[in-house]
């Protein structure tokens, strides 16, 4: 339900003007300005608002976000996988592409922001890397991938990646990670008072700008 701030920026409905006939009329002048008027002043109105200060309060702009309140394991090494999510926040024009719980697809065509964070658990203290990267309608991105190394024994390790990429409507994006080691998982954690629960994985996802007149070619 759009709030009475958005419902005030909605189009104001063009008036429809009386026949002019084929004679002048004073009256028929009148109304046509009344009725001119009233547009104008209701579009203006509108354009000042969104263009004033705190303007994009009354913008609707493409959104998602999911998590997932699952450990997700990968029982083999140097093997794709992508990272999955099982809860939906926030799908305004953005959401999981359905039957799939790690394809983010877009219903509007743009350029977009996704925030990934995930946070890395090892059962033993050895050296071992987990690669993750970037698929967008299922063709990996070149130099996309973020390595992190963990020589750490049962100590939870941050994962974050934030980048920007251009989708074309219809299309979908998923992060993609691979490990060297299967002791390594995305762990998620119950409530412990005062804290809430963990999730093991975090995508937000907010539109940015149009796309540009020539897309960027991947290298």
């Amino acid at each position: 339900m759009p709030s009475n701030k958005q419902q005030t920026l909605s189009a104001p409905a063009v008036p429809t003007m009386p026949d002019p006939g084929s004679a002048y009329s004073d009256k028929n002048v009148r109304t046509s300005n009344g009725l001119l008027r009233t547009f104008m002043l209701r579009l203006t109105g509108a354009l000042q608002a969104l263009f004033g200060p705190g303007g994009a309060q009354y913008i609707d702009s493409p959104n998602g976000l999911f998590f997932n309140t699952a450990t997700q394991n990968f029982a083999v090494i140097d093997t794709a996988y992508p990272v999955v999510f099982n809860q939906t926040y926030l799908n305004n024009m953005v959401g999981l592409q359905a039957g799939s719980t790690s394809r983010v697809a877009v219903a509007v065509s743009g350029v977009y922001n996704f925030q990934y964070s995930g946070q890395i658990l090892s059962s033993n203290s050895s050296a071992k890397e987990m690669h993750l990267w970037i698929r967008r309608d299922g063709v990996d991105i070149n130099y996309s991938t973020r390595t992190t190394t963990i020589a750490i024994n049962n100590q939870l390790v941050p994962l974050f990646w934030n980048f920007n990429i251009d989708l074309q409507a219809g299309s979908y994006i998923e992060m993609m990670a691979s490990v060297t080691s299967s002791v390594l998982e995305l762990v998620s954690s119950a409530a412990v008072s005062p804290h809430t629960s963990v999730p093991s994985s975090v995508f937000a996802v907010n539109y940015v700008s149009a796309l540009p007149p020539v897309l960027p070619t991947p290298p």
